[in-house]
């Protein structure tokens, strides 16, 4: 037994060094570990007893479509796509596949971006150690707070490191009022979601697609609201071809209370202002390509940006690089943006998030804590 727990021990320290390297973009590197963990799975598969082997086999293979897919090895694509394809066509709504950003991008977050890869990249990358662990895959996600944060951003990038189909969708594409088409749309997805599987179904803006039906004066909300229900049902057990279910919204107390209940969108992840570390990687990112800049004080400028969104802190440069690329066209000036530029920019770019504001998200956070996984 404790010969196994070593081995497992190994390989999990390997499997995380090779998300984080695959993460960053590094792939040759992660492919490296994925293999030398694989090679530890069949050392302990030649040893193991034929209860266990079928187990591991599972789990060797799991692996090895990882790796495999990496390198561009996989197999042409699922016969299933194209139909799940034409309805995705049929709605107005997209469907994208291995691009977008990556985690990598994600400027700071740290804590976020381990949140997001202990519950969702991880169970979905590794289904079979997840099994072991007891560990769901696939369901309903939340991502909520304050405006500004990059909720779709972290999103499309999670698709990317996931390798899943992305079927982001768009509120506005859904619904209707005529004829029940809502309803029907929101079937019409769901069973496009399952034949494009492995994949993610993202719902932008989800507290206006299913607000408290205590709240909605429509008819076609209150109808799409009950189908929704009964279509999400099949969705959050991890079991078949993976559905990820996403949603973003920053008013989450405005939701209709039944769909947060266990086994829909029941795992709340709160995305919060930028700390001061990631307002500096936002100000670093942005300033990485503006060649004309002098020495600039990230310190400084993430210890006066508090209460500013990743948004904000973003336009704040671009606002303090248009300023002196006027002045370079006036010659007015120095044309080399400075510290003392973003900081002079702050008297027009004022930070759009209160204490208040900060406040009433955590609130809801500890309030939720309790059903939060």
């Amino acid at each position: 037994m404790p010969e196994k727990n070593q081995d497992y021990g190994k390989i999990r320290e390997l499997l995380r060094q090779g998300i984080e390297l695959q993460a960053s973009g590094k792939k040759e590197d992660a492919s490296a570990l994925y293999e030398e963990a694989l090679g530890i799975l069949g050392s302990y598969y030649a040893r193991a007893d034929v209860f266990r082997k079928e187990r591991i086999k599972r789990q060797m293979a799991g692996l090895q479509k990882a790796i495999d897919g990496m390198k561009g090895n996989e197999k042409g694509v699922n016969s299933s796509w194209k139909g799940g394809e034409n309805i995705i066509k049929e709605l107005g709504l997209t469907i994208t596949h291995g691009e977008g950003p990556t985690m990598n991008q994600v400027a700071g977050m740290d804590e976020l971006k381990k949140e997001l890869f202990l519950k969702i990249v991880y169970p979905m990358k590794f289904p079979e150690l997840a099994e072991d662990f007891n560990v769901s895959s696939g369901g309903g996600f939340i991502l909520y707070g304050p405006p500004g944060n990059g909720k779709t951003f972290i999103v499309k990038a999670l698709a990317r490191e996931i390798e899943m189909n992305f079927i982001y969708v768009n509120p506005a594409t859904l619904m209707s009022q005529w004829f029940g088409n809502f309803e029907k749309n929101i079937s019409l997805l769901f069973r496009a979601s399952k034949l494009l599987s492995p994949s993610i179904l993202f719902f932008d803006e989800l507290d206006s697609l299913f607000p408290s039906r205590d709240r909605s004066q429509s008819d076609a909300s209150r109808r799409g609201v009950s189908q929704f229900l009964n279509e999400i049902g099949g969705f959050t057990s991890g079991q078949g071809n993976p559905v990820i279910l996403l949603g973003a919204t920053n008013v989450p107390w405005q939701l209709d209370e039944a769909v947060t209940r266990p086994g829909r969108f029941d795992r709340l992840i709160y995305v919060p202002p930028p700390d001061r570390s990631s307002r500096e990687s936002i100000v670093k990112n942005f300033m990485s390509a503006v060649s004309r800049k002098g020495e600039i004080d990230y310190s400084s400028i993430g210890e006066k940006t508090s209460g500013y969104s990743s948004a904000d802190v973003e336009y704040l440069c671009r606002h303090a690089c248009q300023n002196v690329f006027q002045r370079a066209i006036d010659k007015s000036g120095d044309d080399i943006v400075t510290t003392s530029d973003i900081i002079k920019a702050m008297s027009v770019i004022k930070p759009s998030i209160s204490a208040e504001t900060v406040m009433r998200y955590e609130k809801y956070r500890d309030l939720k804590s309790g059903t939060s996984v």
